[in-house]
C-alpha cells in the first residue's frame, strides 16, 4: 500500500508540472503559485524552476513548524521535479513547436492544464506522503482558523496571485479560474480518489 500511495504522489507531481507547462505556453495566465514564483523570476532575473525550489524550501520551513506531519516523499517530489521539468517541457516544446498563436488550441491546453493541475494536487494530498509547501499552506489555515479547504485555498490562491501580479506577471483567463475555483475542483477530486484509496486500503488490508 505504501507503493501505491507515494506512486499517487509521484503521477500528481508530473501532473502539476504538465498543468504549469500548459499554463506558460498558453500564455493565457498562469495558476495563483505559478504566478508569484513568475512575479519574482522578473523580479531577479532568475529561471523558473531554481526560484520554485527556493520559494518552496523556504515555505518548508513553516509548514515544518505549523505541521510536519504534511511533510514527506510528496514534498521532496513537488519542490524538486515540478520547475525544473516544466523547464524541460517548455523549453522541448517551443523548439520543435514553436510559440502558440492559435487561440482555440490555446484555450484547450489551458482547460487540460487545469484539470491536471486539480488532478496532481488531490493526488498527492490523498496519498498523504507529503504535499508541495505552497498546499501545505491552504490545509494549515483551515486547520487553524477553522474554515473549510476551499476557502482557505481561494483566500491563499488570490494572496499570491495579486503579489505575482504586482511583481511583473501577467494575468488572464487561467488566473482568474484557479484564484478562484481551483480549491473546489481540487476538492471534487479528492472526494475520489479518497474513495479509491480506501477501497484499496481495505483489500490491502483483508488479504493480510
Amino acid at each position: 500500500m505504501k507503493k501505491t500511495k507515494i506512486t499517487y504522489s509521484l503521477i500528481g507531481t508530473i501532473f502539476i508540472a504538465l498543468a504549469v507547462t500548459t499554463f506558460r505556453l498558453a500564455s493565457l495566465g498562469t495558476d495563483p503559485y505559478t504566478t508569484f514564483n513568475l512575479g519574482f523570476t522578473i523580479l531577479l532575473n532568475m529561471e523558473y524552476g531554481l526560484f520554485l525550489m527556493y520559494s518552496g524550501l523556504l515555505m518548508l520551513i513553516y509548514v515544518f513548524f505549523a505541521n510536519r506531519a504534511l511533510i514527506g516523499i510528496g514534498t521532496i517530489f513537488n519542490i524538486f521535479i515540478v520547475g525544473n521539468l516544466s523547464d524541460v517541457f517548455v523549453e522541448l516544446i517551443i523548439t520543435n513547436f514553436g510559440t502558440l498563436e492559435n487561440l482555440p488550441i490555446r484555450l484547450f491546453i489551458s482547460a487540460l492544464g487545469i484539470l491536471f493541475l486539480s488532478m496532481g494536487a488531490a493526488l498527492y494530498i490523498e496519498a498523504k506522503e507529503g504535499v508541495a509547501p505552497y498546499d501545505a499552506m491552504p490545509i494549515i489555515l483551515a486547520e487553524k482558523a477553522g474554515l473549510s479547504y476551499r476557502l482557505s485555498r481561494v483566500i491563499i490562491d488570490v494572496s499570491l496571485t495579486a503579489i505575482g501580479f504586482f511583481l511583473g506577471a501577467s494575468l488572464g483567463i487561467n488566473t482568474v479560474i484557479t484564484a478562484f475555483f481551483l480549491g473546489p475542483f481540487i476538492q471534487f477530486f479528492r472526494d475520489i480518489f479518497k474513495k479509491d484509496l480506501d477501497t484499496r486500503e481495505l483489500k490491502y488490508s483483508s488479504k493480510k
